[in-house]
């Protein structure tokens, strides 16, 4: 008579050790047959296979002006932007859905479809991995959207500016404050903090991201004017407005950005570690000596660690004929701030504006009433 055909070994929960002698030990196979490199190659391909995830990614593909030349070199753009995102493809699916879930983040991908690859090319610091710049690249967007008024949010990102208001500067002319996204295909953070002429032209611009996860702010770019006559330039605005330099405004209206949110961290980019050193279009300010003026320090990474806060003069350090100067351009400095504090405060409600107009009228004194004189 045959012999009941018998599973081997392996097969419903029986290991190898049931024939092996009393105390000897063998490894387990299903273990040994899986990795932690395996485990996440295979989380990251079942999370780009997700619903809505190829979608996502062929509209990627569509209306990019920012890839520019015959069709055939566009081509070659295109295909290098497809094998990046394979080679990180859970978290460029994740982004990308980011994007499409939000109306102002899609609109703003349509006027600057770098967006969608910020992260794939030079970014902030040289000295990141591609998963750092998508990971801080996220951190500040999911910041803007929870913390920046939605008005600002909108105007900044989805129209591409935002006018916070005028400052009256010594000769009479006007000087505008502007918020805006990064220039067009920018490397060197996504909010842009702008001190313009009347009609809205830049004369300083400084760059930066938040870090929501430390948090921290962090500067990519402080620039001035370009050109032949850049250095009148600035010598005149630092005329008009009062004596003081523009780039120490502009550092000062990032501190009260910060203060507002309770954001005590501050880093700015050095020299070795911007962007744009190793591409060979050359750098006009020399970052790391005006930090080190601000008393920041150097640390890894390629950053300075600025002070919790700015150091300001009183009136009492300034020499008596100069004091006047002092206050008026004192005075300059807290009305940007101001303006600054002004768009950043979220809207009040109209029943609570109502409630605080009323608290500010003078309770009526009714005649006889005991309460007159």
């Amino acid at each position: 008579m045959n012999k009941p055909n018998r599973h081997p070994a392996g097969v419903l929960d029986i290991g190898l050790e049931a024939f092996l002698p009393r105390g000897a030990y063998a490894p387990d196979a299903r273990r040994a047959r899986t990795s932690p490199f395996f485990d996440r190659s295979r989380a990251a391909v079942n999370e780009a296979a997700q619903p809505g995830a190829l979608s996502n990614l062929l509209e990627s593909l569509r209306h990019r002006q920012d890839w520019t030349g015959p069709w055939y070199k566009r081509g070659v753009t295109a295909l290098k932007y497809l094998l990046r995102s394979l080679g990180m493809a859970a978290q460029h699916q994740r982004f990308l859905a980011l994007i499409a879930a939000d109306p102002v983040l899609h609109a703003y991908r349509r006027r600057d479809p770098r967006l969608l690859e910020r992260h794939m090319h030079r970014y902030v610091n040289a000295h990141w991995h591609r998963r750092d710049r998508l990971t801080y690249l996220q951190q500040h967007y999911r910041f803007a959207k929870a913390h920046l008024p939605s008005g600002l949010y909108e105007l900044v990102y989805a129209m591409g500016h935002a006018s916070l208001g005028s400052l009256t500067a010594k000769d009479g002319s006007l000087l505008t404050l502007c918020l805006r996204p990064p220039i067009y295909k920018g490397c060197e953070g996504e909010l842009c903090l702008q001190l313009c002429d009347v009609n809205e032209e830049p004369l300083y611009s400084i760059v930066f991201s938040i870090a929501d996860e430390l948090p921290a702010l962090m500067i990519g770019c402080l620039q001035g004017p370009r050109g032949d006559h850049a250095k009148d330039v600035v010598r005149e605005l630092t005329r008009i407005l009062h004596g003081m330099r523009p780039k120490q405004l502009m550092l000062s209206l990032v501190y009260t950005f910060a203060r507002h949110y309770g954001i005590e961290r501050m880093v700015a980019i050095s020299n070795d570690a911007h962007p744009l050193r190793r591409s060979g279009r050359p750098l006009f300010s020399d970052y790391d000596a005006f930090w080190e003026e601000q008393r920041g320090q150097r640390i890894g990474g390629g950053w300075y660690a600025l002070p919790a806060s700015l150091p300001h003069k009183s009136e009492a350090e300034v020499p008596s004929n100069h004091r006047a100067a002092f206050r008026r351009r004192e005075a300059l400095r807290l009305e940007a701030e101001q303006l600054l504090l002004n768009a950043l405060a979220p809207p009040v409600p109209a029943f609570r504006r109502a409630a605080h107009e009323a608290s500010r009228i003078p309770f009526p004194v009714v005649a006889g009433s005991g309460n007159g004189p």
